[in-house]
């Protein structure tokens, strides 16, 4: 493939574009004035396939980081004081990109499921890291889009990718009005927020024992406190049981894990917070898609038996939020057994007979 040299500003058609450190002396791109959106990428494996992958994997332990402006996306990929442009290997192509340090793959695979770039005008840099008083650089490898304006990437990284795996199961048993009302089986998404995930499931078991604030980290005994139809069910304050409280068990708040899972279906929980990394035991299940509310709370698992239970409270709520009949969690828990969640969905089903034929 021909190569296209970035300082000379003279490009030439090609299907990929090799680019050394010597050819970019004279050229720097300013960087656009755009909004930004920032992502980070925990590392994956330090063995990385060649050929077409989905998406770009990184080296063990690499740290790569990338955001995107309208026109562009940049990548930060971290690099030992040591290293120099002649060190540095950087080939792109239509749909694929590789960086090399010495033979050995820093970043490479495939851009498919990315998004479209052109070939002819990315390029990269090396620079040194301010931010860590310029002991350690980078390297800053920037993708212009074929598409510009407002074209927004979802994914770059392979560790960008949505991981919705179940690896826990757990349950929560609801009053409504001082009536048994059901179980609610939950269903947590520990690969994609292992922290929000570990919090949820030991605030079901109670086994963390009592918080910094003198209460149990417990949900059983704390209810529903806000109820909006076509909305979400907000519960979870295990300290003043009224919205204002709540402790996780890191203590009385901790950080944000991350925003990759939308708000995009009825019966998936999320963090309620009060604001950027300010999540406590509090959380809410969606009675529908609330799309205004991603980006700014962490969705951390689904509803998998028990839909029937959250639709009648969803029926409790009102415009304001003010249940018109209590919601409690009675008793919650981890479900260890298989056929746990087929068991609840069949319990709801007969309790539900049985109301009925009482009326």
């Amino acid at each position: 493939a021909s190569a296209s040299a970035c300082a000379s500003n003279s490009y030439q058609p090609a299907t990929a574009v090799i680019i050394t450190m010597q050819q970019l002396q004279l050229s720097r791109r300013v960087a656009s004035s755009a909004p930004v959106s920032s992502r980070s990428a925990p590392c994956t494996s330090r063995r990385l396939r060649l050929g077409v992958q989905a998406l770009l994997q990184q080296a063990e332990g690499q740290g790569v980081t990338w955001k995107q402006s309208v026109d562009d996306v940049r990548i930060k990929v971290p690099v030992g004081s040591e290293v120099r442009g002649r060190d540095l290997k950087f080939e792109v192509h239509p749909r694929r990109l590789s960086l090399r340090l010495g033979g050995q793959p820093l970043l490479e695979g495939s851009l498919t499921d990315a998004g479209e770039i052109s070939v002819d005008d990315c390029f990269w840099t090396l620079e040194t890291d301010e931010a860590d008083g310029g002991s350690s650089k980078y390297v800053e490898i920037v993708l212009i889009k074929r598409s510009m304006g407002f074209n927004s990437w979802e994914n770059l990284l392979e560790s960008d990718k949505v991981d919705l795996t179940i690896t826990d199961k757990c349950f929560l048993e609801v009053s409504i009005g001082g009536e048994p009302a059901g179980k609610i089986a939950v269903g947590l998404f520990g690969n994609m927020v292992p922290r929000t995930a570990t919090n949820f499931k030991e605030l079901c078991t109670g086994s963390k024992g009592v918080g910094t604030l003198g209460k149990p980290l417990h949900f059983q005994g704390s209810s529903f406190h806000r109820l909006i139809p076509g909305f979400m069910a907000q519960g979870g304050d295990i300290t003043n049981n009224d919205g204002t409280g709540g402790e996780s068990i890191y203590g009385p708040m901790f950080e944000d894990e991350n925003f990759k899972v939308k708000h995009d279906e009825a019966g998936f929980l999320a963090m309620a917070n009060a604001g950027p990394d300010t999540n406590t035991s509090q959380f809410y299940i969606l009675f529908g898609p609330t799309p205004h509310l991603d980006g700014k709370h962490v969705v951390f698992g689904r509803v998998l038996a028990g839909m029937d239970v959250v639709r009648r409270m969803e029926a409790c709520g009102s415009p304001s939020g003010t249940p018109t009949a209590p919601v409690s969690i009675t008793n919650c828990g981890v479900l260890m057994y298989d056929g746990a969640v087929e068991a609840i969905m069949d319990a709801n089903k007969m309790a539900m007979m049985d109301k009925l034929a009482l009326e």
